[in-house]
C-alpha cells in the first residue's frame, strides 16, 4: 500500500514538473532580436540622429549671422558628430527606409562640386530649386565640402565673405538635409508610419522577414566598406589604381573613423549586451560558441587593421597601401565568414548589396 502511495505521489510530482516545463515556451531568438534592437537600438538613434542635425542647423543658422571662426568650427564639429551617428545608423537602411531611398538622399557621394560651385556663383537658387538638385549636389558630402573644402579656417571664411551667395546656399541645403532626417524618422516613429511596429509584428519567412532583412543590412555595410569605402579608392577592387577623390568625406578627412563606425554598428547587432543579440541567436542554434568567437575575431582584426594607418584614407590609399589593403583584406574575410557559415547556421538569403552591378 505505501508503494501504491509512492509511486502515486511521484506520478504527481512527473505531471506537474512536464506541465511546468510545457508552460515554458522556449525564447524566440528571430523575433527577440528584431524587437529589442528596434526598440534599443534603431528608433532611439534615429531620434538622436534628429537631434544632431537640428544642432547642426542651429550652428549653420549662427554662422550665417556672425561668420567668425568660433562659429565655423562649432559648425564643423556639429557636422562631425552627425557624420558619427549616421555611419551608425546605416546598417538599418533597410525596409521601408530603403525603399524610401532614404541612405541616397542622405549621403550619396561622391560630391558633384561644380554643381555646387554653380549654384553659388549664379546665386537664383530657392529651397524650390535645391529640392530638384542631384543628391551628389548636396546631403552629408555636399555639406562637408561646403564647410571643410578649405582646412584653413581664415581661407573659408574669406571665401564666405566673397561670396554672399554662399551662405544663403548652404543654410538651404541644411534646411533640406534635416528634412530629409526627420522623414527617416518618420518612417520609424509611432506618430508617423510607425514602421518600427511592423518590422517587429513581421512573421514573414524567408526574403521578407524582418530577421532576413536585418542581418542583410548588417552584410551589406561590411560588403560596402569593404567594396566602396576601402577597395574602390584602394585599387582593390576590379582596378589596380587608386583613386583618393571617391573617398567618402573627402573635404572633412574623416573617412576611415566613418568606417569603424559602420563596423561597430555591425558588431553591436552581434554582441551587445543591451539587446538580444544575433550572437544568442546562433548560441541557440550551434549550442556552443565557436562561430560567434569567429566572428568576433574577424571583427577585432578590421579594427585593428583600420588603427593601423596612420593618415587620412586620401593620402594612405598611395602612401600606405600596405595598410590599406590590410583593412580590405580583413573585411573580406569578416564578409566571407558572414557569408558562409552565419548565413547556413542562421538560414539566411542574402539580397542584393549597395555595390551589385558595380
Amino acid at each position: 500500500m505505501k508503494i501504491l502511495k509512492y509511486l502515486s505521489f511521484l506520478l504527481v510530482l512527473i505531471t506537474m514538473y512536464q506541465c511546468s516545463s510545457d508552460s515554458t515556451p522556449e525564447t524566440d531568438y528571430k523575433q527577440e532580436v528584431i524587437k529589442t534592437t528596434t526598440d534599443v537600438l534603431i528608433v532611439p538613434r534615429i531620434d538622436s540622429f534628429v537631434q544632431k542635425v537640428t544642432e547642426f542647423q542651429l550652428a549653420v543658422q549662427a554662422f550665417s549671422t556672425t561668420q567668425n571662426e568660433a562659429n565655423l568650427n562649432v559648425m564643423r564639429a556639429k557636422l562631425n558628430d552627425v557624420s558619427l551617428i549616421y555611419a551608425k545608423l546605416y546598417i538599418y537602411n533597410i525596409g521601408e527606409a530603403k525603399n524610401n531611398f532614404m541612405n541616397r538622399k542622405l549621403n550619396f557621394w561622391p560630391v558633384f562640386n561644380i554643381s555646387i560651385e554653380k549654384q553659388v556663383q549664379e546665386g537664383t537658387f530657392t529651397q524650390a530649386s535645391i529640392l530638384q538638385l542631384g543628391s551628389a549636389a548636396k546631403n552629408l558630402p555636399g555639406l562637408n565640402y561646403l564647410i571643410f573644402k578649405d582646412k584653413d579656417a581664415s581661407k573659408t571664411l574669406a571665401e564666405y565673405t566673397a561670396q554672399p551667395h554662399r551662405s544663403r546656399f548652404l543654410k538651404l541645403v541644411t534646411n533640406e538635409f534635416l528634412q530629409h532626417a526627420k522623414s527617416l524618422q518618420a518612417i520609424w516613429s509611432e506618430s508617423g508610419k510607425n514602421y518600427a511596429k511592423s518590422f517587429k509584428e513581421n512573421r514573414e519567412n524567408g526574403l521578407t522577414s524582418s530577421f532576413n532583412l536585418l542581418f542583410n543590412g548588417a552584410y551589406n555595410v561590411v560588403d560596402n566598406c569593404k567594396v566602396t569605402k576601402i577597395g574602390k579608392p584602394g585599387g582593390l577592387e576590379k582596378s589596380p589604381h587608386t583613386n583618393p577623390e571617391i573617398v567618402e568625406n573627402y573635404y572633412a578627412e574623416n573617412s576611415l573613423e566613418l568606417v569603424y563606425q559602420n563596423l561597430l554598428s555591425v558588431e553591436e547587432v552581434f554582441f551587445s549586451k543591451e539587446i538580444t543579440s544575433i550572437s544568442k541567436y546562433i548560441e541557440s542554434k550551434t549550442k556552443n560558441n565557436d562561430l560567434n568567437t569567429k566572428v568576433q575575431q574577424r571583427i577585432n582584426a578590421v579594427k585593428t587593421a583600420i588603427k593601423a594607418v596612420k593618415s587620412p584614407l586620401k593620402t594612405a590609399v598611395n602612401t600606405e597601401k600596405d595598410n590599406v589593403k590590410a583593412v580590405h583584406t580583413a573585411f573580406k574575410e569578416l564578409l566571407m565568414v558572414l557569408h558562409t557559415e552565419v548565413r547556413s547556421t542562421l538560414g539566411i538569403i542574402i539580397t542584393g548589396t549597395d555595390n551589385d552591378g558595380d
